[in-house]
């Protein structure tokens, strides 16, 4: 599997390029928008950070364990007959 889709490389490309509108296709037009435009217009690498962050951090590949995109499973365990305390090389 591939950490990020073809469409959030091309979100990378455009972020480089022009920041708000990478995170406008990402996230809509919210917060994250207006704090990308905020961080671009007092310089662009603020700006230009911002957005790899959102497009990383709303990565559609990305395994999230809130919304359960992982599964685990038990972990086969056999609780011993009896418990022996020291040495178990017995003298004979």
């Amino acid at each position: 599997m591939m950490p990020y889709s073809g469409r959030d490389i091309a979100l990378f490309v455009i972020a480089f390029f022009f920041p708000p509108i990478a995170v406008l296709i990402k996230r809509g037009c919210g917060i994250d928008f207006l704090i990308n435009i905020c961080l671009w217009a007092l310089g662009a690498v603020p700006g230009i950070i911002h957005a790899f962050y959102i497009v990383h951090k709303y990565n559609e590949n990305f395994e999230d364990i809130e919304r359960g995109g992982l599964e685990y499973q038990p972990v086969p365990s056999e609780e011993p007959n009896r418990v022996g305390y020291g040495s178990t090389n017995a003298a004979e």
